[in-house]
């Protein structure tokens, strides 16, 4: 369930809804942040899905006192914010009604909005709220269900509990669902609306695969392979069941484990050999919550050039590896051109297995 909110592999930083309706036409986004004189300023509206490139709003420059100010004729459209200041990095909320939203803060702490904020009530609860959990340290799932009660629009409400709730958001598919529900009225039609309701609806299937799969018992050679659908290291979600047709290894694998690290090199020395004759790999990766670029980068370092990389970067609680009943990795599947599973842990004779299914 973890999985899917891997689309979101964002830290607990905050969001901003920027946009009103103005009397003289000028909308206004401005801050100040002490220790980031002359710094390079970007402004960019971001989504759920990471996959979706998001829409540079403005660049600017800070002045000596670390000033910066964003005008536009037009309202900013409501969503989630990334302001990027240099090197740091803010998310915010804003709600689509204020004039002119200004900000001070320090450059250090930006991230954990230890901000000030004015013109915005919605980036001030938003900010607010981030304050408290950055204090509070581990949230308990009873503290994430009150700070979520306590959002100021739909939209905060679906983004703290994609945050809060994501790393076990089977457990908490009703909370999902009435964060939806809210977003879908509030927004009808949004591209954040649409993303969110399709984040749950992934979480419902899983949950429906993992009970489908627990009440048929362990995986046996003959059956279907239940369908694996995960984000990639880009975002961009990558079905199983897209490679129907083909000889499939499914690998389920991680950076941190080394005797997955040394079978790499047969994976790779096998693919290349029948790659140009139907067979795949479909790597499933077990790395922990934010290891997504240990992940990446053991994946060029071990030459693994297909291109079906998944992970919901949830380590043991992993949705597939559940599924799939592992227990322990390097753990495959051998999947026929029908999509049924041919050979379980095929090692030694991964060669020959395949060339029979050829």
């Amino acid at each position: 369930m973890k999985a899917l909110i891997k689309t979101i592999a964002w830290i607990l930083v905050p969001a901003l809804i920027l946009s009103s309706c103005a009397s003289n036409g000028s909308y206004i986004f401005k801050g100040t942040l002490t220790k980031a004189g002359n710094m390079q300023v970007l402004l960019e509206q971001v989504f759920f899905d990471q996959s979706t490139p998001p829409v540079a709003l403005g660049r600017t420059t800070c002045d000596a006192e670390g000033r910066f100010s964003f005008e536009r004729k037009e309202p900013f459209p409501e969503g989630l914010y990334r302001l990027t200041v240099g090197a740091r990095r803010m998310f915010f909320i804003l709600d689509g009604r204020e004039k002119t939203v200004s900000f001070k803060g320090d450059l250090e702490t930006m991230e954990r909005l230890q901000i000030a904020v004015e013109g915005s009530e919605t980036m001030a609860c938003y900010a607010r709220l981030v304050q408290e959990m950055v204090r509070a340290g581990q949230i308990s799932p009873a503290m994430a269900k009150g700070f979520i009660e306590r959002t100021c629009t739909p939209l905060m409400k679906a983004f703290f509990t994609l945050q809060l709730m994501g790393r076990n958001a089977g457990n908490h598919l009703a909370e999902f669902k009435s964060a939806s529900e809210a977003l879908s009225n509030a927004m009808p039609g949004n591209a954040y609306a649409t993303q969110f309701a399709q984040i749950t609806s992934s979480i419902e299937q899983q949950m429906q695969q993992i009970q489908m799969a627990q009440a048929a018992g362990p995986i046996r050679i003959g059956q279907p392979a239940p369908e694996i659908s995960l984000p990639g290291p880009d975002g961009k979600i990558r079905s199983l069941s897209s490679l129907r047709g083909k000889v499939v290894l499914i690998d389920f694998w991680a950076s941190w484990c080394r005797p997955c690290r040394m079978a790499n090199p047969h994976v790779v020395q096998i693919y290349h050999k029948y790659k140009d004759k139907g067979f795949d790999v479909f790597s499933v990766s077990l790395d922990r919550p934010g290891q997504k670029d240990a992940w990446i980068a053991a994946i060029k370092q071990d030459g693994l050039v297909w291109d079906n990389h998944v992970s919901d970067l949830q380590f043991w609680n992993s949705a597939p590896a559940r599924i799939y009943g592992v227990n322990a990795i390097p753990t495959t599947f051998l999947v026929d051109r029908n999509g049924k599973i041919a050979a379980i842990n095929p090692r030694a004779n991964l060669e020959e297995e395949i060339k029979k299914l050829l």
